[in-house]
């Protein structure tokens, strides 16, 4: 019989990150806020060409004009929260083994999401112009409950992630919500509030039930403190499940440039979850089939 190391192995980041990092790994995460500075020294003329404009819309544009920015304080708000958001990521997804799924969910988000997310925008009919990675930035948060429920459930046996990752993200969607209308309509309801608390409160009790249900839940506990950085690992990607949605929609979206899309904010962290959620389950189901 298996021991309970041999299943649930522990991961000591702040010990072995340094060996299990590889060139690859920091070259790929690296690359896009190297891109992103590359584009942006680009004259002005030429990135306002770029630009994806909702009544004119073309193929080209819908893919570039996700990777232009035109003012510095623009981009630099992108870079940093990609910056914060990517690489808790990627070490949650190599700490748990997955390293191959972040690098398919990395180039989906950065290939493949622009256009799709440009061209969704044209669901809602506007003269305007769609520019910024913030869409793709929210891919990459919207991945990152996945991400930690994969880590605990696969290193310390705190789930299953099937159930913990949509746990933790539609409680955090339940706040998108509440803030989505406070920046639209400046302020928020009573029962929009009281809607949101209760989701939130729903979700703890919920999430403590949950862990309750798994086998040696204190030992658990115990294998998570005592593995050197593995807290502070969950405890700075839960912060920023529940802290990202603050910048991401803000209380004036209004800027001296123009608006933030919240429409394409929220689009990205709905597919960021999605996409690699569902090809997850959609994977494990086929792999339960062929294995019956």
């Amino acid at each position: 019989m298996a021991t309970e190391s041999d299943t649930q192995p522990s991961y000591a980041p702040a010990a072995t990150l340094g060996t299990r990092l590889r060139a690859a790994d920091i070259a790929l995460v690296c690359s896009v806020p190297l891109v992103l500075g590359l584009v942006a020294l680009l004259p002005l003329a030429t990135r306002r060409s770029l630009v994806f404009d909702y009544t004119a819309p073309t193929a080209p544009t819908a893919v570039a004009s996700v990777f232009v920015h035109l003012d510095l304080g623009h981009l630099l708000v992108n870079v940093g929260l990609y910056a914060l958001v990517a690489p808790v990521t990627f070490v949650l997804a190599a700490a748990g083994g997955r390293r191959r799924r972040f690098y398919t969910a990395f180039v989906t988000f950065v290939c493949v999401f622009p256009p799709v997310l440009s061209y969704l925008n044209l669901a809602i009919p506007r003269s305007a112009v769609g520019v910024g990675f913030s869409g793709v930035v929210m891919a990459f948060a919207g991945y990152l409950p996945l991400a930690l429920a994969e880590y605990l459930d696969d290193r310390f046996g705190v789930g299953p992630a099937t159930q913990l990752a949509p746990l933790l993200f539609l409680t955090s969607l339940s706040l998108v919500s509440v803030l989505s209308l406070r920046s639209v309509f400046g302020v928020v309801g009573y029962r929009a509030a009281g809607l949101a608390l209760a989701a939130l409160l729903g979700a703890l009790w919920y999430g403590l039930a949950l862990v309750e249900r798994c086998p040696n839940p204190r030992s658990n506990a115990r294998r998570l403190l005592a593995t050197p950085g593995a807290a502070e690992l969950v405890a700075v990607a839960g912060a920023l499940v529940f802290a990202v949605p603050f910048v991401a929609f803000p209380a004036t979206p209004s800027r001296d440039t123009g608006v933030l899309n919240l429409y394409v904010h929220l689009l990205g962290y709905a597919l960021g979850f999605l996409v690699p959620f569902v090809t997850a389950a959609t994977t494990r189901f086929v792999a339960r089939r062929t294995g019956a």
